[in-house]
């Protein structure tokens, strides 16, 4: 155990996928990858833990077995309703409207950028089209399979329009902001010609890494809208750093492989720990996507030890901006009225400090109830059983929020990883809480996700699921 493995990768694209040779001592073995997706790279790094001892993904895995019955989720969509809709219906953001209830969605790298659905009864949804049909996307973002990113969209009804924002990759590779308007939640949308809101991220001075790819910040993801009670709109959105510290911190192992034992308790994590070591100066020069694709056992190992990693490394002076770029705070700011301008200074209303949150918080969705203010948001690994919504509570948009300790909703027997949820009210008007999950076993990017609602009861201070 006390011996630090020490891998020897050598990799190459080969066709739309990749060629992996791995050792280690005397054993070797040479790994194909088909493509560059996630489940490749699921299926890789399962095949690595057979063979070299490195942890599974937790994929495979799945949560702890829970106790008690399963709760009241109702699932609304478990199949793809247009045959361009390729993922499902992740980060789903529900409105209310004359028109009946409007969904929008993430749509990943798809041709067609976030799907538009309708329901009368929540039972029942018909796809209406997208918010940017393919070649219709607005000119300053990346498009295209393995290239671009719409993630996260959200509606909102404000005076006679409807506003939308969303994530998109911007050229340079950053994630950035954006602004939609419409006279109709169908649309046609027009698009205000650049960001809304970009750049952010952390300082990635001493970040150990490839000197010729220097580090993007992380940009900024998971925009929301809050417009308050005297029609103040409020933006919300994540600091995007949770993808900047994997690379480094792998880095930082390969120059010194002793912190690999003060991380990591158990072998596995210690030899996926080496292995991400090893493989670093490759993955440095993938595509966004698939660098996190080649970090992910690592940010599991981190995650399942992540008090001790977080003491190590806060005491390892070249860890300085790891540490920082793991935490990832939700910011809120003032809109001009016309919502295309952000206006006095941002605040943060939010960050990961609890143990079950682990390296990110995400997705934040702000609803008034009982006279106050509640933050929905989602925390952990996204790609995981581990993923689940927390909800914090204020008696301003700004805060100060308080959380509730534990996650209100956290995988099942019958539903992997909940997330990303939006609030609106339900046929008898009382609130429902609409979100995403995987079927058991099954997670990743561009996997199909279902959305799923369940019931609200607010009371002073909290909130809980409550049966239909």
């Amino acid at each position: 155990m006390d011996s630090i493995p020490r891998f020897i990768v050598a990799a190459a694209a080969e066709g739309e996928g990749s060629r992996i040779d791995v050792a280690l001592g005397d054993e070797r073995r040479t790994y194909r990858l088909a493509g560059g997706t996630h489940g490749d790279y699921l299926d890789f790094y399962r095949a690595l833990a057979a063979d070299f001892g490195t942890r599974v993904p937790h994929v495979y895995e799945g949560p702890a077995p829970g106790e008690g019955p399963e709760p009241d989720w109702r699932p609304l969509i478990v199949e793809n309703l247009s045959d361009r809709t390729h993922a499902g219906y992740g980060d789903p953001a529900v409105l209310k409207t004359e028109e009946g209830y409007i969904l929008v969605a993430t749509s990943n790298d798809a041709a067609d950028a976030f799907p538009i659905l309708h329901s009368e009864d929540l039972t029942t949804w018909t796809h209406r089209g997208f918010v940017f049909p393919e070649g219709e996307a607005p000119a300053w973002t990346a498009t295209g399979r393995h290239v671009g990113d719409f993630w996260a969209p959200e509606m909102a009804k404000v005076g006679a329009e409807y506003w939308l924002c969303y994530t998109a990759r911007q050229k340079s590779n950053a994630l950035a902001i954006g602004l939609a308007k419409s006279a109709s939640p169908f649309g046609p949308w027009r698009d205000l010609g650049r960001p809304l809101l970009a750049g952010g991220g952390v300082n990635t001075t001493g970040l150990a890494d490839d000197p010729e790819r220097p580090l993007q910040s992380g940009g900024l993801i998971d925009a929301h809208f809050l417009i308050d009670a005297d029609d103040t709109p409020y933006l919300f959105w994540k600091q995007d750093t949770n993808g900047v510290w994997p690379r480094p911190l792998a880095g930082l192992l390969r120059e010194r492989p002793e912190l690999i034992a003060q991380l990591f308790a158990g072998e596995a994590d210690r030899r996926t720990a080496a292995f991400a070591a090893a493989v670093q100066p490759w993955a440095n020069g993938r595509r966004p996507m698939e660098r996190f694709f080649l970090m992910q056992p690592l940010i599991e190992a981190a995650l399942d030890n992540w008090p001790v990693v977080r003491r190590v490394l806060e005491t390892c002076g070249e860890a300085g901006a790891i540490v920082e770029a793991m935490r990832t705070p939700i910011h809120a700011q003032r809109l001009s009225p016309d919502g295309e301008t952000l206006v006095e200074d941002s605040a943060v209303v939010l960050a990961n400090d609890l143990d079950w949150e682990g390296h990110l918080i995400e997705g934040p969705w702000v609803t008034r109830q009982a006279g106050r203010y509640w933050l929905f948001y989602a925390g952990n690994d996204f790609a995981t059983p581990a993923y689940g919504i927390g909800v914090a509570v204020a008696d301003h948009p700004l805060g100060p929020y308080v959380k509730q300790p534990e996650p209100l909703l956290k995988s099942t027997r019958r539903w992997w990883a909940p997330g990303h949820a939006s609030v609106a009210p339900g046929l008898d008007g009382a609130p429902q809480l609409f979100f995403h999950a995987y079927f058991p076993g099954k997670g990743g990017y561009n996997e199909f996700r279902a959305l799923l609602t369940a019931r609200l009861r607010f009371g002073p201070d909290g909130v809980e699921v409550v049966d239909f």
